[in-house]
């Protein structure tokens, strides 16, 4: 190279900006974005929603579903179910359970709140020793080749399971400390089942829905982290490590698919986050995650296009003429979804990190999306998405403690 060559590329290197540079002036050419404040108001509106589903289960031919529906000369719903099953409403197991999570979320944020003594009364019903018991009875199958039912709900129902327990368990409160005691069984159960599974399995899953491995496994990190499970946190580790640990240049042009209610990418961060110490995941998120100010990262600062889907094939609300409310619900879902995730990833990181403002802002954007749709999908977004909006409200109070 002649000297002169030389003398240009020390130039050119010299003039081009370092990349925390380049970060900051990423942040400083990102949309405006208003904090969602969540006031009484905000809150109530938010409990209202699960309320309005967790005594309903929904028709059969809206929703088949062998836990609920006895199929002998006639199918009809099992006997009693509301006094021998604690999760039927609301369209299917998990979104019963992770409702149930919300409203004693909200109640435990403020045990004074305008809905608290119609919120305690649900809980109690629905979280009664027999209730329980009857769930039990149904998670305790031990039939060969019986595949349909050991998959029933696993992983993400488990999950959310595990999720509400832990927000029991850690809760001072005589009436969530006598619900805990009755589920405390089930929990047993589960997480048995749970370890088994992550210890069987060959690969992670990465879709943007329920089976998603890195989602489901911070869902059952809430449970240890409230009530210090060392086996499921031993399990979790051990399996975030094996699947995600070598992971690198996540596909983030992939994403969203139609119908996601969770970026794969951010999720897996998000998880890593939690799971290695602060040095090592930032080496780890460095290689994974492309820098913010690069077009690959700008999928995020996007907002989520929900008028121009395909159809789900859903008929659950009376409006859903075409199927397609699913998956719109699902895509606002996952605006509340990327929220948290980059609170959670956000936090992971120190905090003179120059990516942190980013996906602060980031976060605030897109929840502020999430909240600009939530009632756009009807009783299919109604039945779950103040659930993710309330995880979005969680990680933004958590971030505030940092």
């Amino acid at each position: 190279m002649t000297v002169l060559a030389l003398s240009a590329a020390v130039h050119a290197f010299a003039a081009s900006p370092s990349p925390d540079v380049k970060t900051s002036q990423y942040l400083k050419s990102l949309p405006p974005a208003q904090r969602p404040v969540f006031d009484a108001a905000q809150i109530v509106a938010l409990a209202s929603l699960p309320l309005s589903c967790i005594d309903h289960p929904q028709p059969l031919s809206d929703h088949p579903q062998t836990y609920l529906w006895v199929y002998d000369d006639k199918a009809h719903p099992a006997e009693a179910y509301d006094r021998n099953r604690a999760f039927y409403g609301c369209y299917d197991w998990h979104s019963a359970v992770n409702s149930t999570w919300t409203l004693l979320a909200l109640l435990r944020q403020d045990p004074k709140m305008f809905l608290a003594p119609v919120i305690r009364q649900r809980l109690t019903e629905h979280l009664g020793k027999d209730n329980i018991t009857g769930e039990i009875n149904f998670f305790s199958y031990d039939q060969p080749g019986d595949a349909e039912s050991k998959e029933f709900e696993r992983p993400y129902g488990y999950t959310w399971l595990l999720k509400l327990y832990g927000e029991l368990k850690s809760w001072n409160d005589p009436d969530a400390q006598k619900l805990a005691a009755h589920m405390q069984p089930l929990v047993k159960l589960l997480t048995t089942k749970y370890i088994d599974y992550l210890q069987s399995l060959p690969y992670p899953m990465r879709v943007g829905v329920h089976p998603n491995t890195a989602l489901t496994m911070s869902f059952a990190l809430d449970y240890t982290n409230a009530t210090g499970d060392p086996e499921v946190k031993t399990a979790i580790h051990d399996a975030a490590v094996r699947f995600f640990g070598n992971d690198k240049n996540c596909p983030t042009a992939y994403e969203p698919s139609n119908g996601d209610f969770a970026s794969p990418c951010l999720a897996e961060a998000m998880l890593m986050g939690r799971v290695l110490d602060q040095k090592s995941f930032v080496a780890w998120l460095d290689e994974f995650l492309p820098p913010v100010y690069s077009p690959a990262f700008k999928v995020y600062q996007s907002e989520i296009d929900t008028s121009r889907i395909k159809a789900s094939g859903s008929n659950a609300d009376a409006e859903d003429k075409n199927g397609l409310l699913g998956s719109k619900s699902h895509l606002i879902g996952l605006a509340f979804q990327r929220a948290a995730d980059l609170l959670g990833i956000a936090s992971a990181l120190p905090p003179n990190d120059p990516r942190v403002p980013v996906f602060q802002h980031l976060a605030d954007f897109n929840a502020q999306q999430g909240f600009q749709k939530i009632g756009d999908a009807g009783y299919l977004g109604q039945h779950w998405l103040s659930t993710y909006a309330v995880l979005y409200m969680q990680a933004q109070a958590a971030a505030s403690q940092k």
